[in-house]
């Protein structure tokens, strides 16, 4: 018979373990559907990714290695089903309450008279008077006007229910166990082929180099499991207020009805002491000063009482407990030191005052309570030091990835700048020397074509300035030469040497200096740079003006070109894939101003900005 007893009890325990499983994967669905509605109601959490589970008996064993599946199965059974319970409950008590407020005339006079109805207790109260009968027309009046404000105020209840239990979803499930996967670099960067840039003139250059493939920023590993549940401030409000909560109902009926103490102020020990335990998460100070006042209060009020626990009730010592515990896990051991040491003067001072028990029992409670608490606080500091390590590890691995990403994108661009410099560098330099010794190589030139070869050396060698200035940035930029960046000023320059390639370019340019900032003067001549350059691209031959006025606090530009010329090679061009007008309009936003681009009745095209002068 022993032999059956034990092989049902094995039977049933396997059976337990086979169900645990499912148990977790019920958990997990729930744990997500919370999620899910805390997303609904704007709560910052993320989707859980489904973690692989493999096949076979490994697939159905899975559950029980995922951490947030035992973390969703204690939210959903400890915190989630109270909460959805009492709202089920108060959301049907308050709708029957109001549906049948409003019903009471047509069932209430069938109801047997019990002593008085509400609407008399209610008036009797008010009035200090004794209850008397207001007849049943009273009674209906009073109860459809209160079934009217149940009714009203439904949904408004439903709304708080419903955010306690986003509240407590966001509090217990935001912070995430485990990462999809992988926990990936922010930075992750795939090596593709760098492609140069084509040259016209310059066919033999290849445009595609290939390049070796570089090493991938290897995958922080993910926080772990006790950093992330002991860590989480939201699990630690949510368990102090259990623990609170518990420990409330528990601790009003056994200092009431065990050590005879009065109902009331058995109920505020009783709240103080679960108030301490929920601010001990957040305010150190307060919930020390709170929960030492509420065990001298206790102590005091149980002094007459022989043959308990006493001076440190059952319950005042489980609050001093976890009270020691939260503060040793969340705070600075001085805070512990405080708390301990006044807990135990508390204690002393408890046996120097006349009491009803005996000196040896309360010595001994006085002993095992400063002893537990002291090892509850060890537990929380030893606790706090682990968790502060982890992070600590967590964010040297975070630092490292992110220098590592950094490193890789240095060493991605140097790689362009590499390319750039091999063939736009070249063809620049290629051009700049042909356009130099064009009067060398080509006898008998006028001095109008000698002119126009000077402007285009001229041009090659600013082009290479600038882009040697580029490389230097994109290479890290602490090498790059100092050079005064060309300013509004510089605008009636560029005009000229745009007029030298030929185009009609009218001015129209403030005469009195313009004071206007570094940044807002230079996007005033990269504006008017980009635009002469896409008139002179996209409308060859057609006269273009510039416009250039100061109007209060703005500075206000206007570059317009005609109709194109269709006599003239390349009036049509359409080289460029848009990136000027891009790069003018996020120049021009940034400092706060507006940039209008498009074409005009007269089929010209015309580019306004609008930036601020201070």
């Amino acid at each position: 018979m022993t032999l059956f007893s034990v092989s049902i009890a094995t039977v049933i325990v396997w059976v337990g373990v086979l169900l645990l499983p499912l148990t977790l994967t019920v958990a997990r669905a729930f744990g997500n559907f919370s999620r899910a509605r805390a997303r609904a109601w704007g709560a910052p959490i993320t989707e859980a990714a489904p973690r692989p589970r493999g096949r076979g008996l490994r697939w159905w064993l899975a559950p029980l290695s995922d951490a947030r599946a035992w973390l969703d199965l204690l939210f959903e059974t400890v915190f989630a089903l109270p909460i959805r319970l009492l709202t089920f409950s108060v959301s049907v008590a308050w709708f029957a309450g109001g549906l049948g407020g409003i019903t009471h005339f047509f069932w209430g006079a069938f109801v047997p008279d019990g002593g008085g109805n509400t609407v008399d207790w209610v008036v009797a109260w008010v009035t200090n008077s004794p209850v008397t009968d207001l007849g049943f027309a009273a009674e209906a009046t009073f109860q459809f006007v209160l079934g009217i404000i149940l009714l009203l105020t439904f949904p408004f209840v439903l709304h708080a229910m419903a955010l306690l239990e986003i509240v407590a979803i966001r509090a217990a499930l935001s912070h995430d166990v485990e990462s999809a996967g992988a926990a990936q670099n922010p930075v992750d960067r795939r090596n593709s082929p760098a492609a140069a840039l084509p040259v016209p003139g310059s066919p033999s250059r290849p445009t595609v180099t290939e390049t070796a493939p570089s090493a991938k920023p290897e995958a922080s590993p993910n926080p772990t499991t006790l950093s992330q549940i002991a860590g989480g401030e939201g699990w630690i409000w949510l368990i102090s207020v259990f623990v609170g909560v518990a420990l409330s109902a528990i601790s009003w009926p056994v200092t009431t009805v065990l050590y005879d103490v009065p109902t009331v102020f058995a109920m505020l020990i009783a709240l103080a002491l679960s108030t301490a335990l929920v601010l001990a998460v957040r305010w150190p100070v307060p919930a020390i000063g709170l929960g030492l006042v509420a065990q001298v209060a206790s102590i005091l009020l149980t002094a007459d009482v022989s043959g308990a626990v006493r001076p440190f009730t059952v319950t005042s010592l489980l609050a001093l407990v976890f009270l020691h515990l939260i503060i040793g896990l969340r705070h600075s051991w001085v805070h512990l030191v405080a708390l301990w040491t006044g807990s135990a003067l508390i204690g002393v001072l408890a046996l120097v005052l006349p009491h009803a028990g005996g000196l040896a029992g309360a010595f001994a409670n006085v002993i095992t309570t400063a002893a537990v608490a002291a090892g509850a606080g060890a537990i929380g500091v030893i606790g706090n030091l682990l968790i502060r390590g982890r992070r600590q590890l967590e964010s040297e691995r975070e630092l490292s990835a992110a220098e590592l990403a950094k490193r890789q994108e240095l060493e991605e661009r140097n790689r362009i700048a590499q390319e750039l410099n091999d063939v736009v560098a070249h063809s620049m330099s290629v051009i700049s020397v042909q356009a130099t010794t064009a009067k060398y190589r080509l006898p008998g030139l006028d001095e109008r074509s000698l002119g126009e070869f000077d402007s285009m050396a001229s041009s090659a060698r600013q082009a290479l300035t600038e882009m040697r200035g580029l490389l230097a940035i994109l290479r890290g930029g602490r090498d790059a030469d100092l050079a005064p960046q060309p300013t509004v000023e510089d605008i009636p320059a560029l005009v000229d040497v745009t007029r030298g390639s030929g185009a009609v370019v009218d001015l129209d340019f403030p005469a009195e200096p313009l004071s206007l900032s570094p940044t807002t003067s230079l996007t005033a001549f990269r504006v008017v740079q980009e635009s002469l350059s896409n008139a002179l691209r996209h409308a060859a031959g057609a006269p273009v003006a510039v416009t250039v006025t100061a109007l209060g606090t703005r500075l206000e530009i206007s570059v317009l070109n005609g109709e194109p010329d269709g006599s003239v090679a390349g009036g049509h061009s359409h080289l460029g894939g848009g990136f000027g007008i891009r790069g003018m309009r996020e120049r021009v936003e940034a400092l706060g101003g507006s940039l209008q681009v498009g074409p005009t009745e007269r089929r010209g095209f015309e580019v306004r900005a609008s930036l601020p002068t201070d």
